[in-house]
């Protein structure tokens, strides 16, 4: 598909810097014009591996909820046998992937705080979350940001 995603969030980017970042005289505007740039930026890159994170995650995390389901209560146990009994979502279907892993990350959330776990348990969460935030695909650095203009009397 001519032009893809990538492609209008990369012209975006370009007319936003080109056209009217010169236009913005403002300092603490053109910090908020430059940190959107940059995040164009970002998710230009991270798009194409959204879908594939999310499968991963949502596999994780289904995983996880195993491993911490005979420690929890009886009605979140329920729960989460639903969940794990649905259907996967088509692999590619994005809006799908991401819906599953709100609701398994919602049952995780739940899940963690409960009493109970074990010390292997707690372990397993800590690898989780560290591994999910190291594949994480969409990680935004802001740019440097300027004071805000003094007030004027």
């Amino acid at each position: 598909m001519k032009p893809s995603v990538e492609d209008q969030l990369r012209g975006t980017c370009r007319i936003l810097e080109n056209v009217v970042a010169p236009c913005v005289g403002d300092p603490f505007a053109r910090t908020i014009l430059d940190n959107l740039a940059a995040n164009l930026r970002m998710l230009t890159g991270a798009l194409p591996a959204v879908v594939r994170f999310l499968r991963d995650d949502n596999t994780a995390t289904a995983d996880l909820l195993g491993v911490l389901r005979p420690s929890l209560p009886a009605a979140l146990r329920a729960r989460i046998d639903a969940a794990l009994a649905e259907p996967a979502p088509d692999a590619v279907d994005g809006a799908a992937l991401e819906a599953r892993n709100d609701r398994l990350r919602g049952l995780l959330a739940e899940a963690v705080v409960c009493e109970g776990l074990g010390a292997e348990q707690h372990r397993a969460i800590v690898r989780l979350m560290s591994e999910r935030a190291a594949r994480m695909p969409m990680r935004y650095v802001p740019t440097v940001s300027h004071p805000p203009p003094a007030a004027r009397p």
